[in-house]
Parts: C-alpha cells; sequence; structure tokens
C-alpha cells in the first residue's frame, strides 16, 4: 500500500489549503519523511498527515483533475 503526505495550511479562521507533499511506498518512510517535514515547517500554521491510499480505487473529482 502506498501512503501520501498531505499538508494543511490554514492561518487563523481562514480557508484551509491542503497540498500534496510526497507519495511513499511504505509507513516507515512516510513517517520519517512527515516527521521532516514538521522540523522544516514548525508553524503553527502547517500540520502534516498520513494518509493510505490504493491507485487501483483512487478516484478524482472533476475540481482535483
Amino acid at each position: 500500500m502506498k501512503y501520501i503526505i498531505i499538508n494543511k495550511w490554514q492561518y487563523k479562521d481562514s480557508k484551509p489549503q491542503y497540498t500534496l507533499k510526497e507519495v511513499c511506498e511504505d509507513l516507515e518512510i512516510a513517517n520519517k519523511k512527515l516527521k521532516a517535514h514538521e522540523l522544516l515547517n514548525d508553524r503553527e500554521e502547517n500540520i502534516f498527515y498520513i494518509v493510505p491510499f490504493n491507485e487501483d480505487t483512487l478516484l478524482l473529482t472533476d475540481e482535483v483533475a
């Protein structure tokens, strides 16, 4: 299974913005890269998430595509 690292950036009460940061082949690598992103972007506005996904079932809407 692959894992994606998502960055949620939100300043105070503004609308949050989500950015795909990385695609990782396994959870161990994803955790290491997540920690690196958190160290490099150590601000209250940045939150990082690891999300598992299966490429075979990934569906994109017109907004994303």
